[in-house]
């Protein structure tokens, strides 16, 4: 059970982060 969370976690932590890269190249250019 932890498992599942914590690879949920982890998903939602790297969908965020590729949202803020994708937000900060847009600011860049």
């Amino acid at each position: 059970m932890a498992d599942v969370v914590f690879v949920g976690i982890t998903i939602a932590f790297f969908g965020l982060l590729a949202l803020i890269v994708k937000g900060v190249e847009r600011l860049e250019r």
